[in-house]
């Protein structure tokens, strides 16, 4: 089997912020992780819903998974949403990769002031949330596994950036020597 490499695609987003989030991941992931030149804006402007003043992700996650390759990670300066969903924090494709939406991560977003270290942190779980998600992964009832579903930003503060006992387990099957231990 081909080595794993991670690439990742920011839209809009400060190339130091990708460089970081880069080094993150390889403190989680034994992979190669390649920080690409970015994707215009336009990409996603197409499935911006001015209404809402959201991005459609499940349209997004797909046409993007039509023009890159696995495993890519885009990072989204924006806000986003699906059917039935008032926002998403990141969408994933299995087999494919996934998309972080950066707006909601940000203290500001909820009048607080800005905060870069807890940013990185929220950045981070949700990254390592959707990549879980594209290699296969579901979500976890374990409150602490990046796995859990979060349906706010205390939730996602409320977990680690590791994967539990279980989900490491499962991904190690699919994917032996994925993580560092």
């Amino acid at each position: 089997m081909e080595p794993l490499a991670l690439r990742l695609e920011p839209v809009n987003v400060d190339p130091r912020l990708t460089r970081n989030l880069a080094d993150d991941l390889r403190r989680i992931f034994a992979v190669e992780v390649q920080a690409g030149k970015g994707l215009s804006p336009g990409a996603v402007l197409e499935f911006y819903d001015e209404e809402r003043e959201q991005v459609r992700a499940d349209l997004l996650v797909e046409e993007l998974a039509r023009l890159l390759p696995p495993v890519t990670l885009v990072l989204v300066d924006a806000d986003a949403y699906v059917e039935r969903l008032n926002f998403v924090f990141g969408i994933a494709k299995p087999g494919w990769g996934g998309i972080v939406f950066l707006a909601r991560l940000k203290p500001e977003f909820y009048g607080h002031p800005s905060d870069e270290n807890l940013f990185l942190e929220r950045l981070l779980k949700e990254s390592v949330h959707e990549l879980g998600h594209a290699l296969g992964l579901d979500h976890c009832r374990n409150p602490r596994c990046v796995m859990r579903f979060s349906n706010s930003i205390l939730e996602v503060d409320a977990k680690t950036p590791y994967f539990c006992a279980r989900c490491s387990r499962l991904l190690q099957l699919r994917y032996p020597g994925i993580l560092r231990a």
